[in-house]
């Protein structure tokens, strides 16, 4: 069965900042997206976001959050609590991954940070650009050495990587929790397109995803060459239409 379709807000920060937040969400509930990936709360108390999202039956699929910085742990607990998401996102360094010894080190943060936030009930993830793929050894090296840890895998940079995503989502099924769903030239120099018009196998992918531990699908175009809104109904669009994803419409 298709699981459901959410948006990472990332993706339409430039409209958010033209028309509002409260708008953009109505505009994805719009669309017809079952929920959304938070990346900040725009000056807005959790509260009133929770009933905005409540109001246009938007869920929470988590945050995308700074993890690593203790300062933020108490403000990042209490807007989970209040929204009642479990997964916590943050996307790991560059260069912690130019070296074994670099992804060791990591490996020291990640685990504090997976277990002060593991005492309140919430998973963090990491969310891959298109370096922790690039050499397959040491993102296997940082698994085992993060037990605790998973992966919010965004298939379009693990190709970007050189690597297959299939193959990478079949390989961390027990790991992979959340799924980035985004399409291009898998260039890392040039924009994304919409969903179904570049080079990624989305449906393999998501085929994949099926048998996995993935709860949701999140559409995120960090830049795009046309219109970013009509991008993301056509996203949504061919992921609802070819029933690889479930939306509200």
């Amino acid at each position: 069965m298709p699981k459901p379709l959410s948006i990472q807000l990332y993706t339409l920060r430039d409209e958010i900042k033209k028309q509002g937040f409260p708008a953009i969400l109505k505009l994805v509930a719009d669309i017809g997206y079952k929920g959304v990936e938070l990346a900040g709360l725009h000056d807005i108390p959790a509260a009133d976001v929770k009933k905005i999202l409540g109001e246009y039956k938007l869920g929470i699929a988590g945050a995308h959050v700074g993890v690593f910085d203790k300062k933020n742990e108490a403000a990042i607990i209490g807007d989970a609590q209040t929204f009642g998401y479990k997964y916590v996102v943050t996307s790991p360094p560059r260069d912690a991954f130019d070296s074994d010894d670099g992804v060791k080190k990591l490996s020291e943060t990640i685990n504090d940070a997976t277990a002060r936030f593991g005492k309140a009930g919430l998973k963090v993830l990491l969310h891959n650009h298109w370096w922790e793929f690039a050499t397959p050894s040491r993102a296997e090296l940082l698994t085992k050495l993060c037990p605790d840890v998973g992966w919010q895998q965004d298939i379009y940079w693990v190709q970007t990587s050189g690597q297959d995503p299939v193959a990478n989502i079949k390989k961390y099924a027990d790991k992979t929790f959340l799924l980035h769903v985004k399409d291009g030239p898998c260039d890392k120099d040039k924009a994304m397109t919409a969903v179904g018009k570049g080079k990624v196998d989305v449906k393999g992918c998501l085929a994949a995803a099926e048998a996995s531990k993935v709860e949701w699908y999140s559409v995120e175009l960090d830049r795009c060459d046309t219109d970013m809104v009509q991008a993301v109904k056509d996203s949504y669009a061919y992921l609802t239409q070819n029933k690889l994803a479930a939306g509200n419409k």
